[in-house]
């Protein structure tokens, strides 16, 4: 998939990333202060993500006792291992949770096939992992020159990604097919929620995001495109900017229900700063008490996986 030009994604601008670093930093800044999303194409991470994803989904049909194996353990400094169905509530006011399944790996997994599955830890994950990172790299220069902070690489520098000491994830997450009796009122595939870290990437294979409109304060249809990878900034990097960033809610809805037993994939590289990166607002405002990323995290963590502290 190569050179596709779109304006929009549905609500959401659409980033060439062929173009000029000084018309993307430009185009990132807007979209990302205003909208708080960005579809980019001509990423490089499009094919591999799908690649991926579809051989990774293999493992979520796996019998229960053997998925269990790898299961997530209650630990911050677990960045690993599989959550299932039911273990995930990102709205903390949804009538249910989360109708998923997630495996989350890190830089720690890398190698131990005793924390993730050769399907999961994979070379065709390492190299999805590393054209993540290039471009998570890539946009927080591009938002250094476009805050035109005294060093551009400021964030990047943050952001030790090939770095053990860096908690970010590449997680595959798996949406059954609905089951109808199973389902509570209310309940979505992906509830309410805005990220905790500083910035996510995001590869899906069919439709159902939505974001909120700031404009009109409601859900609206985030669009779907084939080449396009969602880019979003998480809540700690609002904090971080000042709150010029923009960290917007987001969801996954039910598909309708001539859809309803249809699965659907998606792959995401959630970046968050080194650990013990010292996050004082960049503008120098003070408008948030100086924090670690570790400290943050370990919060956001807590509330929404029950992690003990």
């Amino acid at each position: 998939m190569s050179d596709l030009k779109y304006e929009r994604s549905g609500h959401v601008p659409v980033i060439d990333m062929n173009k000029s670093d000084e018309e993307l930093s430009v185009e990132f800044y807007e979209a990302l202060t205003t909208v708080g999303f960005a579809c980019i194409c001509n990423s490089g991470i499009w094919e591999l993500a799908k690649d991926y994803g579809r051989k990774a989904n293999s493992f979520f049909h796996l019998p229960y006792e053997e998925k269990k194996k790898y299961s997530k353990p209650n630990s911050y400094d677990c960045h690993y291992g599989w959550l299932a169905n039911g273990r995930v509530q990102l709205e903390e006011t949804a009538p249910a949770p989360d109708y998923k399944e997630v495996f989350h790996t890190n830089r720690i997994t890398e190698g131990d096939r005793t924390l993730a599955p050769p399907i999961i830890d994979s070379e065709e994950s390492r190299k999805l992992r590393a054209k993540f990172e290039e471009q998570a790299s890539r946009i927080l220069y591009l938002l250094g020159v476009a805050m035109k902070l005294k060093d551009p690489y400021q964030m990047v520098k943050a952001h030790s990604f090939t770095e053990k000491k860096n908690p970010s994830n590449q997680s595959v997450v798996w949406y059954p097919p609905v089951d109808k009796s199973l389902l509570v009122p209310g309940q979505l595939r992906c509830g309410e929620h805005s990220d905790f870290g500083s910035l996510t990437l995001l590869y899906s294979d069919a439709p159902g995001l939505q974001v909120m409109s700031r404009e009109l304060g409601e859900y609206v249809d985030a669009g779907f495109i084939e080449g396009g990878i969602y880019v979003n900034i998480g809540d700690m990097l609002q904090m971080w900017s000042g709150d010029v960033l923009i960290a917007t809610k987001h969801r996954v809805l039910l598909p309708e229900a001539k859809f309803l037993d249809k699965e659907r994939v998606s792959v995401a590289f959630f970046g968050h700063a080194d650990d013990e990166a010292l996050l004082e607002t960049l503008d120098g405002s003070n408008k948030y008490p100086p924090i670690t990323a570790r400290q943050y995290l370990r919060r956001r963590f807590s509330a929404t996986y029950g992690t003990e502290q």
